[in-house]
């Protein structure tokens, strides 16, 4: 019964009476807080219609009958079916003729047929590609076509800063009136996050990527957008303490109340009037516009499946999938390799069909650990990832040796940029070393310079405990390696 909080299945997608009636049977006990099913708690929480009902479709003995003859670790593959057979049904009513033979690669064969070796998502992929190849007259790969010239509406256009993507720089005001600041100058840099395209954050395994996406979260939350987290690292209880304390620490500057105490719950009275006041400012400002879905695994159709999903029946506008895996040698299988590929090219083909931003976490080849300027040979055999992303930015740690200005290897010369006279100047910064610190390098930016580019990388303050990122400084880290 435990399966059902992972399906979204409905009343309308059963259509035999005794289909919908298990189901709404199975469905009215698990809301009841049942976890497994039995003769006993069927009597005692059915009122007397359900039980007559019961009764005549031969009681227990009917459902013992479907436990005996049932494997529930087929259960996916039973509800793609369900899934598929009512997608070919809808058709059918829509007035598809799904039994008159077409050509398919030289063989003649019907789109029933041909349907019933699918799933559920094939057969709605297959009849948009075969729509796709109709043809209007004109190449399907034309998007714009335009003879150019500098008219009024383009120069108004750029003046509104029309062709910006949305602003990940700050995430609103805390309780002092002041900014809550995100990544101001890299969302500067890079023009913000367009809609239509995927930008990924890799790193190491413990570098903090999700958090990273949390503070970039906050600040499209503040822009309005409505968020997709789909995850296959972090259960939804890690994520909404990350939300929490983050907030706690950037909008209500409290800062008593870390990660590890929030789980722990070893909470005083102040630690709950700070987290009565996040939770009314969460359901006040970003209530109805974050959803949380857990997978048990890397699943490139289920994640698709469910952003469709959610794109067009809630209205998410941005979607962010936790996380690409690249954990192996860089030897090793080259079909992980290409299937990482395909999926990112999935995922951005799937961002660029339903125009929206599309955010994704990547974990790097552990065997690069130590190299100091990161860029795209960090993705192992998958530097082919790179082609189809708009943004990819890499994050290490950072290590002591980078923060000594007596250690000419490694010191990787921190800087603070200085407005003087209306020209940005690079001021020396000391950056503390018993805090904690990451690099992030912009490896590919739609607008701006790349760290290949010019050398640079941003230094970031990181406090784990409170989840916050803080962008500090900017550096010229060393080329090389380190041990």
């Amino acid at each position: 019964m435990l399966l059902l909080d992972e399906i979204t299945l409905e009343q309308k997608d059963f259509i035999t009476s005794d289909g919908l009636f298990y189901f709404s049977l199975l469905n009215q006990l698990r809301g009841k807080g049942f976890y497994s099913l039995d003769e006993v708690t069927i009597l005692s929480n059915m009122n007397e219609d359900v039980i007559e009902r019961y009764e005549s479709c031969g009681g227990w003995d009917s459902i013992q009958h479907q436990i005996d003859i049932i494997n529930e670790k087929n259960f996916d593959t039973y509800i793609d079916i369900l899934y598929r057979e009512n997608i070919i049904l809808h058709m059918h009513e829509d007035g598809f003729n799904l039994l008159k033979k077409i050509d398919v690669n030289g063989k003649e064969i019907s789109p029933l047929s041909m349907f019933r070796k699918m799933d559920a998502e094939s057969v709605t992929d297959w009849y948009e590609a075969r729509i796709s190849s109709y043809g209007t007259g004109y190449s399907s790969k034309i998007i714009e076509e335009e003879e150019i010239d500098f008219d009024d509406e383009f120069i108004n256009n750029c003046q509104e800063g029309l062709e910006n993507g949305v602003p990940f720089d700050i995430a609103g005001y805390d309780i002092n009136g002041e900014e809550m600041n995100c990544f101001q100058f890299l969302s500067r840099q890079v023009n913000g996050l367009l809609e239509g395209t995927l930008t990924m954050m890799g790193g190491y395994s413990s570098t903090g990527k999700s958090t990273w996406w949390v503070t970039v979260i906050m600040a499209l939350l503040y822009r309005d957008r409505k968020v997709l987290i789909i995850s296959n690292e972090e259960n939804v209880k890690k994520f909404k303490i990350k939300f929490m304390v983050w907030l706690l620490g950037k909008r209500n500057r409290y800062f008593k109340l870390t990660k590890k105490k929030l789980m722990s719950g070893d909470l005083n009275a102040e630690d709950r009037k700070q987290l009565s006041s996040v939770q009314d400012y969460w359901r006040k400002n970003y209530k109805g516009r974050v959803k949380f879905i857990s997978l048990a695994d890397a699943n490139m159709s289920t994640v698709k499946k469910k952003a469709r999903e959610n794109i067009l029946r809630y209205g998410y506008d941005t979607i962010l999938y936790d996380t690409f895996k690249l954990d192996f040698d860089s030897a090793g299988s080259t079909r992980q390799d290409l299937s990482l590929i395909k999926d990112s090219r999935e995922l951005d083909s799937l961002c660029k069909k339903y125009n929206v931003i599309g955010l994704a976490s990547l974990q790097l080849a552990i065997n690069t650990i130590g190299k100091l300027f990161l860029d795209s040979s960090v993705l192992s055999n998958s530097k082919q990832i790179k082609e189809v992303l708009e943004g990819l930015y890499l994050m290490r740690n950072v290590y002591d040796e980078e923060l000594d200005p007596d250690n000419k290897k490694y010191y990787c010369k921190p800087f603070k940029l200085k407005k003087v006279n209306d020209k940005w100047i690079q001021e020396e910064y000391v950056c503390d070393r018993n805090a904690v610190w990451r690099m992030v390098f912009p490896d590919k930016t739609r607008s701006g310079a790349n760290s290949s580019d010019n050398g640079i990388a941003y230094l970031l303050k990181f406090s784990g405990d409170h989840c916050i990122f803080r962008e500090v400084a900017q550096c010229y880290p060393k080329h090389g390696y380190i041990q």
